[in-house]
């Protein structure tokens, strides 16, 4: 399969249409945003948002893990979404995205019951396979050799 064959999906920020771009040069195509598989948003009133983060997707090797039917509904319903938007792509395609929507994708490709899957690695591939409506997983990309989660 060639880079061309490849639908191009990012989310709309930066840092993931930054690590498009080299992609999407060598392919020929511009990356299609999707806000779907954008990053999880903060509460307005959250001040501190990495400490928000830790509390709903604690990273941490070891650390204990946060379960989704204990998170807010808010959270619940970016979770469908993002999931509900990977069970609507109709070709193979190269999605550009963040740690946090990732962990979501690959939870809902395994029916993890926890907030945190695994630790993606920045610039890690995660391969992904969508049968009949069911995701699931073909790879896990490089897990990330720090606890630098922005």
């Amino acid at each position: 399969m060639g880079l061309g064959s490849l639908a191009l999906l990012s989310s709309p920020m930066r840092r993931c249409q930054e690590t498009a771009a080299p992609f999407a040069a060598l392919s020929g195509q511009a990356a299609i945003l999707n806000p779907a598989v954008s990053e999880v948003v903060a509460p307005a009133s959250v001040g501190d948002r990495r400490t928000w983060l830790r509390e709903n997707f604690p990273w941490d090797e070891g650390g204990v893990r946060r379960k989704w039917a204990h998170v807010d509904p808010a959270l619940l319903a970016w979770r469908d979404d993002v999931t509900n938007a990977m069970r609507a792509v109709r070709r193979d395609s190269a999605i550009f995205s963040h740690f946090i929507a990732i962990n979501v994708i690959v939870g809902a490709a395994t029916d993890a019951e926890e907030t945190m899957v695994f630790r993606p690695g920045h610039a890690s591939i995660t391969e992904l396979a969508l049968d009949a409506e069911a995701l699931r997983v073909v790879s896990l990309g490089a897990e990330m050799q720090s606890a630098d989660v922005r």
